[in-house]
């Protein structure tokens, strides 16, 4: 059965409260309930030191003998019907390629096949996963692990752009660009999720365009221990702000962009040389940005 509008606000706000001590990390281990993604509370300084293209020894129990696997240029997906695992597959690949070209950035490859797990259900996934109750997908290494739902679409690509864009940029997610990651993140999970899109659409217009968050905080001012309606009103900004940028300066632009953030520019030099002269710097994206939401 399909979910309605207020059991979809509910589960969100459910899923909110459980950010308060989020942590974002370099393994971008995150967590959702369906419809949202975020990050698990975790210490850094518990993690083993390693890229975020590595996948670690998987703390998780994978499926029951059985299984199907579907093999495609990208992805190995993992279900228990070949169905499942065909369906779950090419929406990867479509999710993949939407990414890509948005981002721009098709000449990159991922180093190995990103892995799948498609779970039955809540319950297995909960038992095999240890991930609290509110968790509808959780990412470790190179791997995605789902359960079937009716938000596993918007969970898939919302954790599908981390893992691109952790592997494309080469970085443990620098404080700089978190806002960047999770708003890209949100973006794409808008464009595969039609809840998750009005949602956030509906978050920007009654709240967001009438009390923005000045970027100063947008960027270095990560959600950390804050209360949900904080959480909130971070990661729908974050969605804005990169979902802006992508349409109004074009996916070339933006991956000339990202190219020079990933050689160490600043995020003020990357924009002031990438964008054609559109934007001289952040603070430019910052006044035209507020323009397009306060219209």
């Amino acid at each position: 059965m399909t979910e309605g509008p207020k059991a979809h606000r509910h589960k969100v706000k459910e899923f909110l409260i459980t950010l308060r001590l989020s942590r974002f990390v370099p393994l971008c281990l995150c967590a959702f309930a369906p419809f949202l993604g975020g990050c698990v509370p975790l210490d850094e300084a518990a993690l083993p030191k390693t890229t975020v293209s590595q996948a670690l020894e998987a703390p998780y129990a994978g499926l029951d003998p059985g299984y199907k696997t579907s093999e495609s240029l990208h992805f190995i997906v993992k279900a228990y019907s070949s169905e499942t695992a065909a369906r779950y597959s090419a929406l990867c690949e479509e999710d993949y390629q939407r990414i890509m070209r948005d981002l721009g950035i098709y000449s990159f490859v991922p180093s190995k096949p990103y892995n799948i797990v498609i779970y039955k259900d809540a319950p297995e996934y909960h038992l095999k996963t240890l991930q609290p109750d509110w968790s509808g997908g959780v990412t470790y290494g190179n791997a995605i692990l789902i359960y079937e739902s009716d938000g596993s679409a918007g969970i898939l690509a919302h954790e599908m752009t981390h893992l691109v864009f952790n592997e494309f940029m080469g970085i443990s997610v620098p404080g700089e660009v978190r806002w960047l990651n999770e708003g890209l993140a949100v973006y794409e999970q808008t464009r595969a999720d039609y809840r998750s899109k009005a949602f956030y659409d509906e978050k920007i217009s009654s709240d967001i365009s009438l009390n923005p968050i000045p970027f100063s905080q947008l960027i270095n001012l990560v959600p950390q221990g804050q209360k949900d309606a904080v959480v909130e009103r971070w990661y729908a900004a974050a969605g804005s702000v990169a979902a802006f940028m992508l349409r109004q300066g074009g996916s070339l632009s933006f991956s000339y962009f990202l190219g020079r953030v990933k050689d160490g520019r600043s995020l003020d030099e990357a924009v002031g040389a990438s964008f054609g002269g559109l934007w001289k710097d952040m603070k430019d994206v910052e006044r035209t940005w507020l323009l397009e939401i306060k219209r």
